[in-house]
């Protein structure tokens, strides 16, 4: 049976950081993976990924601000080619990742981890020893109550639109809702249409109260402030309704 001093479940940036340190520290690391695509939320569906969103999206907005003060024609942009371009590039990272990973001493073995005991991991099929195991196996996103909520997607899936709908709304007043709904207004989305739900009293509860009324007055965004239970709205294929009470 193998051995290690660490065994990291996970390849995210959390596991990979864990993981290069330790090594580099002289221990005999492994890293388990049960994705078949290595790598983390951040570079594949998340951080990174997004910044070809942001970046398109930052240029197309700073060109409309100068519309008649040295820009003179409105910019044009393709939902489709920052697709292709994102991409091509998250496309090499479950490589990369495994590259990255063993050029440092670091095991890399697939599969999904299970406990035996407290120094015995199950990797798939095979068993290994560890003195001891670090958890970075990341987060999967929370199921709402929500009647039609099988009609929601997730920000991966958003990430992954062939094409931007005209009319989105954006469920949690949190700073993804709040990135996703700028890229949307700005590449494409219906002006009026593109919403932020937040039962709260007020949208991105943790940062300062300023936040996203700047927010809110730098741009066509519109967010809509529910104080009410999920059960008292419901979602259908194309749209959110409001039961009566």
């Amino acid at each position: 049976m193998a051995q290690f001093d660490i065994i990291v479940i996970g390849t995210g940036t959390a596991g990979q950081t864990a993981a290069f340190d330790m090594a580099a520290e002289g221990y005999r690391v492994a890293i388990a993976e049960n994705s078949e695509t290595p790598g983390g939320v951040c570079a594949l569906r998340g951080c990174q990924a997004k910044k070809w969103f942001y970046e398109t999206m930052e240029t197309v907005a700073r060109s409309r601000h100068l519309l008649g003060k040295g820009i003179t024609e409105p910019p044009r942009f393709s939902w489709q080619q920052i697709q292709t371009q994102k991409s091509a590039f998250t496309a090499k990272i479950p490589e990369g990742t495994i590259s990255s990973l063993k050029g440092s001493d670091i095991t890399y073995i697939p599969g999904q981890a299970r406990f035996i005991d407290a120094q015995t991991l199950r990797i798939g099929a095979t068993d290994y020893k560890t003195r001891y195991v670090i958890i970075a196996a990341g987060a999967i996103p929370g199921t709402l109550p929500i009647d039609g909520a099988q009609h929601m997607i997730t920000s991966d899936d958003f990430l992954d639109l062939t094409s931007l709908p005209r009319r989105i709304a954006f469920i949690g007043g949190g700073f993804i809702s709040f990135e996703f709904a700028h890229f949307a207004t700005r590449l494409g989305g219906s002006s009026g249409n593109i919403h932020i739900l937040e039962a709260n009293d007020r949208p991105l509860q943790k940062m300062n109260p300023d936040i996203p009324f700047t927010l809110h007055q730098a741009g066509p965004l519109q967010w809509i402030w529910l104080s009410m239970e999920p059960d008292e709205f419901q979602i259908s294929n194309h749209f959110i309704s409001m039961r009566p009470v």
